[in-house]
């Protein structure tokens, strides 16, 4: 349920037609998101998220506790279609996250869990880019946090959504869901690898990551973490 009041609310950041606030009940900490577009595509963007999300219990992803259709900022006019869900601050973005290569593999392993989770919950997490995941804990056993859920694809509440999806690398359009994932899994890795050589010089790694690079039609998602899960052992 969308909190009745905050005792107090402040400006975070702004994206485009998106304004992001902190806030707090006293109780617990908020993040507010709302869009200032009266485009029909985006509120319904705002829409599908809530709807999709609000059901959904996992320690790695944020909870939606409400949306407002005219919400109203102590520091601006008007009001705003807006999104309340958990403030998980407390972790640190991965771009800027210190690890080893079996710490960090040990990240996307997890992150793949919650892509597969979110899939088999009906959503196509686009998104996946450093700064959206949250890692906290200890490095031994990693806790992570999904972050930014607008524009991801809720292909069973809206199939053929008027907005356009958000993608944080160039994949391969041709790929059907689970594909798309794993390339988009296997991108990030590379990215995160570059600079940690001994990765590419294991052939397991190298493997693995050509193989997620590349992933057959045959090859789905749960398959390909069970690959990685190898690598950790």
């Amino acid at each position: 349920m969308f909190p009745e009041q905050f005792t107090s609310i402040s400006f975070y950041q702004k994206k485009k037609n998106i304004l992001l606030y902190r806030a707090t009940d006293g109780a617990r900490r908020y993040v507010l998101k709302s869009i200032i577009t009266k485009d029909a595509a985006v509120r319904q963007a705002f829409y599908d998220e809530y709807e999709s999300l609000c059901t959904l219990k996992s320690p790695s992803l944020p909870v939606y506790y409400g949306i407002s259709e005219n919400f109203s900022y102590p520091d601006r006019e008007g009001s705003y279609l807006t999104l309340c869900m958990e403030d998980c601050s407390g972790g640190i973005p991965l771009d800027q996250y210190v690890c080893s290569r079996d710490e960090l593999m040990k990240i996307l392993y997890r992150t793949g869990r919650v892509l597969l989770y979110l899939l088999d919950h009906g959503i196509l997490y686009t998104d996946l880019n450093p700064s959206n995941i949250l890692v906290s804990g200890e490095k031994e056993s990693p806790q992570i946090i999904l972050l930014d859920f607008t524009f991801c694809y809720y292909f069973r509440r809206n199939p053929h959504p008027d907005y356009p999806l958000r993608f944080s690398y160039h994949l391969d359009p041709a790929l059907k869901g689970n594909q798309l994932l794993i390339q988009e899994l296997s991108l990030l890795m590379q990215e995160l690898m570059t600079g940690k050589e001994d990765s590419f010089q294991s052939s397991s790694f190298y493997l693995l990551l050509q193989t997620g690079l590349h992933p057959s039609g045959h090859l789905y998602l749960k398959d390909y973490l069970a690959l990685m899960e190898k690598t950790l052992i």
